[in-house]
């Protein structure tokens, strides 16, 4: 069945995605009482789907909010199973509360370090309060190196039986939700996935060396054929110890000629343009870089007693509170530094430190030296939803402006509850959230900008 006659079938039954299974959903349940969930995963003709890493998480229910694991930060919290050959599963000592169903990449085991969970649990247990910028330079330094896109399975879920109830994901975005009884034993569940739209392609250098576990930025252009529909997009991607790496598009409807494109340290590349349609996957692809090999920059190695690196124009950029180094935008004087927070007040708590301000972004040419330097990942930005108005919050007029439609991650949230905006992955457009909205918990950093740097270094020097 193709998934745009599924999707009509899901969207005719009216389902609802967050639902406690009826019988034997309880809120707790104890660990000397943990239950068992097995059944088997098959596609869309019915076929068993065998070595998929599956497993079940906690997930937190806030009203319309659903809050599951953030990989790969909480990745010791889920209980995992392969799927054998007969596509068959069991998984054991489920966790207390609602959980949900999930899969992982195939390949995940040889991604992982053999220590990643000794890894994880020593660093999520700390105390977050006292965590610093080395803190966290450390950590990477020690080649985790993993990111949350590292997780994205090469399979989605369509739906979930369960003692004669189905459940259908009502977004790409949405886990399916249940809870069981302590100590139940939950058998012959069935659930069914199919392959996503994907392209597989391969990063060399001119003399065919490949670009090896390297993250580059990877973006694409798409044209609907009947000309109907523009889109773009891209992230940071991560190659594997061949060069290959994976991509997914997602798209579930539209037939489009694509353009890729790849851009590591000073370098980029762009593939031929290639028509495809919808569920495809794209193997073969291959990205040369006309340059002798490069090895990926060395993660930092400081201390907690180290000095910052130095900032990009040391007489003008003002003093760092942090250890990420403020950078000097030539166009406009003004300087900007990426912080980790924990939430937007986090963010404009460090930034009053600072004596700066989340960024404000007042034409194309500033969003693209920011998108350049800072990359898209998702951050805070200065821009809050006043009386039904956007305004920066630095007082500025809202003179440019960027977005994505409010239902771009199929979001059910009301206009009036769009408080502030996020910078995102998708080509640094911004994006209007709320309390609920999925991207806070993808939301873990701000830009802050600082004005008159260069026409007033002393200033600077003072702060």
């Amino acid at each position: 069945m193709k998934y745009t006659e599924f999707k009509k079938f899901l969207f005719a039954l009216q389902t609802v995605i967050v639902v406690l299974l009826t019988g034997f959903a309880l809120p707790c349940i104890a660990e000397k009482e943990a239950a068992i969930f097995s059944g088997g995963v098959v596609d869309t003709d019915g076929n068993p789907v065998a070595g998929l890493p599956v497993f079940i998480a906690p997930a937190e229910i806030e009203g319309e909010w659903i809050d599951t694991l953030f990989f790969p930060d909480e990745y010791s919290e889920m209980r995992r199973a392969d799927t054998d050959a007969d596509g068959q599963f069991s998984i054991t000592n489920i966790p207390q509360g609602s959980v949900y169903f999930g899969i992982l990449p195939y390949n995940i085991d040889k991604r992982l370090p053999n220590d990643f969970e000794e890894i994880v649990d020593n660093w999520v247990s700390r105390d977050w309060r006292k965590i610093t910028q080395a803190d966290i330079d450390a950590f990477v330094a020690k080649g985790f190196g993993m990111r949350h896109s590292d997780f994205e399975p090469d399979v989605e879920i369509l739906s979930l039986r369960v003692q004669g109830t189905t459940f259908y994901s009502r977004t790409d975005f949405d886990p399916m939700v249940f809870g069981v009884e302590p100590g139940a034993d939950i058998k012959n569940a069935q659930i069914t996935v199919q392959s996503r739209m994907r392209i597989r392609a391969r990063v060399v250098f001119t003399n065919g060396t490949p670009l090896t576990n390297a993250h580059v930025r990877f973006r694409y252009s798409a044209d609907n054929v009947d000309g109907r529909g523009h889109r773009q997009s891209g992230g940071n991607i991560r190659t594997d110890t061949a060069g290959y790496f994976v991509y997914y598009l997602d798209e579930k409807d539209d037939t489009a000629r694509y353009t890729f494109s790849i851009e590591y340290q000073e370098l980029s590349a762009e593939a031929a343009p290639v028509e495809l349609e919808p569920g495809a996957r794209l193997d073969g692809l291959t990205f040369t870089f006309d340059s002798e090999p490069i090895p990926p920059k060395a993660a930092s190695q400081k201390a907690e007693t180290d000095e910052p690196d130095p900032p990009s124009t040391p007489d003008a950029s003002p003093k760092s509170i942090s250890h990420e180094p403020w950078i000097v935008n030539p166009t406009n004087g003004h300087a900007y530094k990426r912080v980790s927070c924990e939430s937007r007040e986090d963010a404009v708590a460090q930034a009053a430190k600072e004596k700066a301000y989340l960024v404000a972004i007042n034409d194309a040419k500033e969003q693209a030296w920011l998108t350049a330097v800072f990359g898209q990942e998702c951050h805070w930005i200065g821009l809050s939803n006043v009386e039904e108005a956007w305004q920066w919050n630095n007082g500025e007029p809202v003179i440019y402006e960027n977005w994505l439609p409010d239902d771009f991650f199929s979001e059910s949230i009301d206009a009036i509850e769009r408080e502030h905006a996020i910078m995102t992955f998708t080509d640094g457009k911004w994006y209007a959230v709320g309390p609920k909205s999925i991207l806070l918990r993808m939301t873990a950093m701000a830009i802050l900008e600082k004005s008159d740097v260069l026409d007033n270094p002393s200033a600077a020097e003072r702060q």
